[in-house]
């Protein structure tokens, strides 16, 4: 049986920073559930975002080439994506962003706006921030992002983690809860995949 692939995407430009330390979590649910993951670090590329030229809509594919273009064959591969960004400045990463603007291509087939993504697929989106009152708009930027994802494929009910009180690259540890909760739903998703 093949195993179930995850995929971490971390906007986060600190590999060891809070975002990534949850998305790290949930990989390893899914490891423990027999998967295997790869992480992306998007602060490691120089990329380009969306050109707005729209030949993706007529090819099936961006035209762009440049260190992301590789990405999107571990994307296709993967059926759980952990996607996870700090807030700055009320909202996603500028990596993130950038990321997300340059999937634009995974929602057009045959010139039409519909996922081109197959199969089913779970994701778990992460966002976090400094300030320790509950933002509920912050859950809300993880929301659009998962309504983006329903663009690209059929994800489901996807799993949003929204923690504050971190801001330094540490804090994330004197929450275990948090982890606990990360590497179960990893699990628990690897589970529903095999």
């Amino acid at each position: 049986m093949e195993k179930i692939k995850g995929v971490g995407i971390c906007g986060s430009p600190r590999k060891n920073g809070n975002s990534a330390t949850i998305m790290k979590y949930i990989l390893d649910g899914v490891k423990k559930a027999g998967g295997e993951s790869k992480i992306i670090y998007l602060n490691d590329f120089l990329f380009k975002g969306c050109q707005a030229c729209k030949i993706c809509a007529k090819n099936g594919k961006c035209i762009i080439e440049d260190t992301l273009t590789p990405v999107f064959d571990t994307l296709f591969e993967a059926k759980i994506w952990v996607l996870a960004s700090p807030i700055y400045y009320d909202s996603i990463s500028g990596q993130m962003k950038l990321f997300f603007d340059r999937c634009r291509w995974l929602t057009w087939v045959d010139g039409e706006m519909k996922p081109r993504l197959k199969g089913k697929r779970r994701a778990v989106i992460i966002v976090t921030y400094g300030d320790k009152r509950e933002r509920k708009e912050y859950f809300h930027e993880g929301e659009k992002l998962a309504y983006y994802l329903s663009w690209m494929g059929d994800f489901g009910d996807v799993k949003i983690i929204s923690e504050g009180g971190l801001m330094d690259e540490k804090d994330i540890y004197s929450k275990p809860h948090v982890l606990k909760y990360a590497e179960e739903i990893g699990y628990k998703l690897a589970k529903e995949l095999i």
